[in-house]
């Protein structure tokens, strides 16, 4: 043996059955990334439906802004400790503990009954996806076949847009469907995570 590239495998990845295996498990991290896109711009879909702005008073200005921003804050929260706690742990620990945190915080905004408790729930969503991004990015990197890293990385940061996409396609279709219904727009946070690992 000369060098390492003698033992890589040099075939297409859907032809090795490790490979295959491999890369749907780096597909289940990479969904954390659609995730963030996701539910980063959910609130930007949720303005338009009439049930949200009928259950919330028309929010806008500073307290549309602050509904907003809550995201944000629980990722400042966690943001010092997400490091340690994805070293410490393991990335794959971490990944668990953010999705619970996630889907915890998803079912409080379904159920939020006033603009502090979305605010509440928002906060709690936050602190779960600077987990996930804290540890995803880096799992992926450390798991990909080094023939497949760089695409798979890019893959990753590209997945955001996916899920951004996605909200804005799921508030429309709740839109067109729902319409009148308490259900318009509690049921886009959830929607989502009805199909994400």
């Amino acid at each position: 043996m000369d060098s390492v590239l003698d033992v890589i495998y040099k075939g297409h990845w859907w032809q090795h059955s490790g490979l295959r295996k491999l890369n749907f498990y780096i597909a289940l991290v990479i969904a954390a990334s659609a995730i963030n896109g996701y539910d980063s711009s959910v609130l930007n879909g949720l303005q338009i439906l009439p049930e949200f702005k009928k259950h919330f008073n028309s929010p806008d200005g500073s307290t549309l802004g602050f509904m907003s921003a809550a995201q944000n804050f629980g990722g400042l929260v966690m943001l010092p400790f997400a490091p340690y706690i994805s070293d410490g742990i393991g990335r794959n620990r971490t990944l668990s503990i953010g999705c619970f945190i996630i889907a915890s915080g998803v079912v409080l905004q379904t159920l939020a009954a006033s603009v502090g408790h979305f605010v509440a729930s928002r906060c709690i969503i936050g602190l779960g996806i600077t987990l996930i991004t804290n540890a995803a990015p880096v799992l992926v990197t450390e798991l990909a076949y080094p023939t497949h890293r760089g695409s798979l990385t890019a893959l990753y940061n590209t997945l955001w847009y996916f899920g951004s996409i996605l909200s804005a396609w799921v508030c429309y279709a709740t839109l067109r469907t729902l319409s009148g219904s308490i259900w318009e727009w509690r049921l886009v946070p959830v929607r989502f995570f009805l199909f994400c690992p």
